[in-house]
């Protein structure tokens, strides 16, 4: 991916988690019965706390990762049910990559939280996923990209507000494959289902978009940043959709626009 960056940091949340071993309860036992005594070294004793530190951030990172070898052995592919009509190729909308992977990785232990940052490259906004393991272990990632507020003929075509908003919500989905290694199918061949998917509805041809982009140019600039809020552009349009949206337009762009 160009003009882009992936980074990874991580650090670990000293709380209390099943994955304490029988030699941390030790370890945490002397420690507290070392700190009664007032005739115990203070100098033992922060070397004793630093090791007990080092102990459980072991401890909590081995837990995380060997969750998520097995969340990883249980995510299947992902069934790619959308289509672009500007760039020709399918890909796996948000809600459909969580709805078949988030119930694997939350039974692992595991949960995603998602911000922003500042981003050192100009044009670009970061988005900050931290990926959080139950036994305390935390890892941070983050992705930088461009401003998504251009047509893929270089044309502005988002007002700031929904720019940003197509380029987060793309960080997310490209997040949330990268953490879990998502990968994505042509086929939708999960046979741990219930059934497969019904097949995605297929977008208007490109003469219907363009006919609907002739009637978005006669209407207010409300109704074009909500069509574009909704839709993004006219070619991602759903067939079964085609007949009721060029009405609505239609008739809003028959009405005297001041």
């Amino acid at each position: 991916m160009t003009n882009s960056a992936l980074a990874e940091r991580t650090e670990t949340r000293q709380v209390a988690s099943p994955a304490a071993t029988n030699e941390s309860t030790a370890m945490l036992t002397m420690i507290q019965r070392a700190a009664t005594d007032p005739a115990f070294d203070a100098d033992k004793m922060q070397k004793m706390m630093e090791m007990y530190e080092r102990h459980t951030d072991r401890t909590a990172a081995a837990a995380f990762n060997a969750a998520m070898v097995r969340a990883q052995a249980e995510i299947g592919p992902v069934f790619r049910d959308k289509f672009n009509a500007q760039t020709s190729s399918a890909y796996a909308a948000l809600e459909s990559i969580d709805r078949k992977i988030s119930p694997v990785y939350t039974i692992h232990g595991f949960s995603l939280s998602f911000g922003t940052g500042d981003s050192p490259l100009v044009g670009h906004i970061r988005t900050v996923c931290d990926c959080m393991h139950e036994a305390g272990h935390t890892k941070t990632y983050h992705v930088d990209l461009p401003i998504d507020s251009a047509g893929i003929k270089g044309s502005v075509n988002k007002t700031g507000v929904h720019a940003a908003g197509s380029t987060f919500s793309y960080a997310r989905r490209y997040l949330t494959m990268m953490i879990f290694n998502v990968v994505l199918t042509n086929e939708d061949d999960d046979g741990n289902g219930a059934g497969p998917e019904p097949a995605p509805d297929p977008v208007i041809t490109a003469g219907q978009a363009a006919q609907l982009d002739a009637l978005l140019q006669k209407c207010s600039q409300v109704l074009q940043d909500n069509f574009k809020a909704k839709y993004g552009c006219a070619a991602n349009v759903f067939k079964s959709e085609f007949d009721a949206v060029s009405a609505r337009i239609s008739k809003a762009a028959s009405r005297p626009q001041e």
